[in-house]
């Protein structure tokens, strides 16, 4: 099989962001909420049927084509372990503000109470940065009470929360693993690869 170049798969969100992706990929940005690109993405987002999946150039769906011939894509051994399911997702992100406080399903949970497959754990390569003053926060420092930390969200105390993270400067190069259920922030101005586990939770 020869390699396929891909068309941009662009998924709108309800943060600020996109022109670092049309600048990385040389295009005009298709908007100011558009701060993501799934890159072969056989996922979709979250209550859509299509949203999310990658086309290959002659229109067809990268999900379809794989099914039809998984070896073909993912080879004889991956293939025999999970079929068609490339069992990750890849998206280029570009921060045009800084995301809220989050934390993402672990796998169990995600099964029993969401009926996903996968939960969300996810790992950062920063590309980018706009400045020299770029940042993350992973983990909360101490132990963060039920209590307290629910005082929080029914507050949205954004400052409490963002406080309490483990808060570091990223260039490009560094890489982040970000484990589901462990609380995170991406602050603006990055371009990263986030590469994580295929579900949109």
């Amino acid at each position: 099989m020869r390699p396929v170049v891909l068309p941009p798969n662009a998924v709108p969100r309800f943060y600020r962001g996109g022109p670092a992706i049309a600048a990385l990929r040389g295009s005009e940005p298709v908007g100011d909420h558009v701060p993501e690109d799934w890159v072969g993405s056989m996922t979709t987002v979250f209550g859509e049927k299509e949203l999310g999946l990658s086309r290959l150039p002659d229109g067809r769906l990268l999900r379809d084509a794989a099914a039809a011939d998984p070896v073909a894509f993912f080879g004889p051994e991956h293939a025999a372990r999970r079929g068609a399911d490339p069992a990750m997702l890849v998206k280029l992100l570009d921060t045009g503000e800084r995301l809220p406080v989050h934390v993402h399903p672990n796998g169990p949970f995600a099964h029993e109470v969401l009926g996903s497959p996968y939960g969300k754990t996810e790992a950062w390569i920063v590309v980018a940065t706009a400045g020299d003053d770029a940042s993350v926060g992973v983990g909360f420092r101490e132990d963060v009470s039920a209590e307290t930390l629910a005082g929080w969200v029914r507050d949205q105390d954004r400052l409490a929360m963002l406080d309490a993270l483990n808060s570091f400067t990223v260039r490009a190069g560094d890489a982040i693993f970000v484990p589901a259920g462990v609380p995170h922030v991406i602050g603006e101005g990055l371009l990263i690869v986030e590469v994580q586990e295929p579900s949109d939770l």
